[in-house]
């Protein structure tokens, strides 16, 4: 509702709209008569109260007419207008018309007029008759613009339009044969008159006595010329007629049935073609023979519509005894049935009476249930207010008693005055030979190896894995052959590896690269950097006759392969490999390398490097070298795809966790439901 009275107009305009639309649409039958909606009052008014039957669509001013009409929708006494089907109510006949109507809408149209022609040829006076005579003929027989499947002969079936139906008369080019072959008898011809009439010019074929007429031929005898259709540009070609079958839904009698009650109609005891069917398919202009080459079929006619020419005059005679033995019995019965239709009309009209008043003793009772339960649902909303009310009360208090406590609780008070103290566990010291700042650096480096280990196969080097005492010694140690040369041959190795498989794949796309966003030559810096790093690269080849990966890697030779390496790091960043970079590095550039970081923030490691062995450094110098290295692989383009697979793997193991638990949660709920 709404104060605005000019949308109130609208509104119920558009309601009126709507109702008039819906009853301009085919209407099942009560008592199998039409049925007509009532209108909407004229003098309706836009702010009125009405009461809408949402099952007709039709509006009352009064609850009476309105409780009246919804037990009529709901009364089985509602037939389809389309098939006949009686018993029902609105709703049921109203979905039987529109499944009635969807399979007339469904019905192949190059079938609907060689229907209608067979159906003229008839002259019965019952529909079921009527189907089972045309669907016998048509089952096996198809027509030209039908949709049908073809089999071949590999056992294939095709989906093929009929182009033409040759007869088996007909010459070797597909001629069709003479006139003695192909036109039919005299007899079978559509009469064509100058009626104004068109079902009269359309006129079904009388059955010759002489036995003139042709049996029709074997169905199988007929060649049918096909073209498939997914194919347009296929060329027609020919196949017998046991090679084609249509769908068993195309063509049934429940769908003959339908058809023939759309466009026939009874009249002088037979079943003819309605005169808007003839005008609107121009049957009165074609034949028969226009949609198949075979002699009409003879459809037997029904007794009551017309007799053999031999049984005229006996017919005629027992019609003129029949007749005179009615008038005996009309008028024997005459004064008995006047009696009879007045006591009748007496009857009629006290029980129209007494239906009267029990409508009117019905409506008062209803009135006063409809009033009483007015009444309590009055009180019981009163009652719920009040209970509401009082749970309101309950609820500010609870929540003020709360709010009393919790701002006691939040007041400061001492800790020796909190009621669940706990005493503080004894703390056990961390003993290690490292030194206290140097701890948590080392424990990332364990960390590292403990999740990428397996990844860069650690077990090669370290059987049994790498431990913090194997650490510390590696750290604080200066045995040679100690676990810090493992460890180095461990990095160094993995690092050497993944540097490889990333060359196998620069070399295979280095056809485009994005080098405008990756431009290192803008800063001088990384431009020297970059230099310095490639004259390092350069030097094993010029020196040595082999790169720096070639070179042997033993305990003696680790520390200068290791300050080659760390002075050639940023070599690789050049503009061939950009596109790489890119893609699987996120924009790696040579300042990103913690490699070059190390020979930047700290060179005189590098300078100690040249002229004393790794062994004998300081252990903050060799974990500054083991983080550079770790830091290293974790750049690669390995390190940062076996992240981004375990990312993807929690993730998905994140997911079936809720779903798990919310399929637990909805089996607990259905249990409690049961229960």
């Amino acid at each position: 509702r709404t104060s605005s009275s000019s949308f109130r107009t609208v509104c119920c305009r558009f309601i009126v709209s709507q109702l008039e639309w819906k009853r301009s649409e085919e209407m099942p039958l009560l008592h199998r008569k039409p049925f007509t909606r009532q209108k909407p009052p004229a003098d309706l008014r836009p702010e009125e109260e009405v009461f809408l039957c949402k099952i007709t669509h039709e509006i009352f001013r009064s609850y009476d007419e309105f409780f009246e009409r919804t037990i009529l929708c709901n009364s089985l006494v509602w037939s389809c207008a389309l098939t006949g089907r009686a018993d029902l109510t609105y709703l049921e006949a109203v979905e039987s018309e529109r499944r009635a109507k969807q399979s007339l809408q469904s019905f192949p149209q190059a079938l609907v007029v060689p229907m209608l022609h067979l159906a003229a040829l008839s002259g019965h006076c019952r529909l079921s008759e009527l189907c089972e005579d045309v669907y016998a003929f048509v089952k096996d027989r198809f027509f030209p613009g039908e949709i049908v499947d073809v089999s071949g002969r590999n056992g294939a079936r095709h989906m093929c339009e009929v182009v033409q139906v040759l007869s088996p008369y007909s010459s070797a080019n597909g001629a069709t044969p003479t006139n003695s072959q192909s036109r039919p008898a005299d007899g079978d011809t559509i009469v064509i008159s100058d009626s104004d009439d068109e079902s009269d010019a359309f006129q079904s074929p009388k059955p010759q006595v002489n036995g003139g007429k042709k049996k029709p031929l074997n169905p199988s005898a007929f060649i049918y010329r096909v073209r498939k259709v997914k194919d347009e540009c296929s060329e027609p070609f020919t196949v017998k007629g046991n090679q084609i079958s249509r769908k068993k839904s195309a063509v049934s009698r429940e769908r003959l049935k339908l058809l023939f009650k759309q466009h026939c109609e009874p009249q002088k005891g037979s079943i003819i073609l309605k005169p808007s069917t003839v005008k609107k398919y121009r049957l009165s202009e074609q034949h028969f023979s226009q949609f198949f080459p075979d002699e009409p079929p003879f459809l037997p006619f029904s007794p009551h519509s017309i007799g053999s020419p031999g049984q005229v005059s006996s017919i005629n005679v027992l019609e003129e005894k029949l007749k005179l033995l009615q008038k005996r019995e009309e008028m024997a019965t005459a004064v008995y049935e006047k009696a009879r239709l007045k006591k009748e009309r007496e009857e009629v009209q006290e029980a129209k009476r007494k239906e009267r008043e029990g409508k009117d003793k019905l409506r008062e009772e209803q009135r006063q249930r409809f009033e009483e339960e007015k009444q309590r649902k009055r009180e019981e909303r009163e009652r719920r207010k009040l209970e509401k009310e009082r749970e309101r009360e309950k609820l500010k208090e609870e929540k003020k008693k709360y709010a009393q406590r919790l701002k006691l609780w939040n007041k400061p008070r001492e800790d020796m005055e909190c009621e669940d103290l706990k005493e503080l566990p004894s703390p056990m010291p961390v003993r290690t030979r490292l030194p206290a700042e140097l701890f948590g650096e080392a424990l990332m480096v364990l960390e590292f190896l403990r999740a990428f280990g397996e990844a860069f196969n650690l077990k090669d080097e370290f059987p049994e894995g790498v431990t913090l005492e194997v650490l510390e010694e590696a750290l604080v140690g200066t045995d040679p052959e100690g676990p810090l040369c493992e460890l180095l041959f461990f990095f160094l190795t993995a690092i050497f590896q993944a540097l490889d498989e990333e060359q196998e794949e620069v070399a295979k796309d280095q056809a485009e690269d994005l080098w405008e966003a990756l431009d290192d030559d803008s800063d001088p810096t990384q431009s020297a950097l970059t230099a310095v790093a490639s004259l390092a690269a350069a030097w094993p080849q010029l020196h040595q006759g082999s790169g720096l990966k070639q070179l042997d890697l033993d305990s003696c030779t680790l520390s200068e392969i290791l300050r080659l390496y760390i002075l050639a790091s940023g070599a690789d960043c050049n503009h061939s490999n950009a596109k790489f970079r890119y893609q699987k590095q996120g924009g790696f550039t040579v300042m990103d390398d913690p490699c070059v970081e190390l020979r930047v923030s700290d060179p005189a490691l590098l300078k100690r490097l040249s002229c004393t062995p790794v062994y004998d450094l300081s252990p903050g110098e060799k974990l500054k070298i083991l983080q550079a290295l770790l830091g290293k692989l974790l750049t690669l383009a390995s390190c940062r795809d076996l992240i981004e697979d375990c990312v993807d793997e929690q993730k998905a193991a994140r997911q079936e966790l809720r779903e798990i638990r919310a399929e637990q949660h909805r089996r607990k709920r259905e249990e409690i439901a049961l229960r």
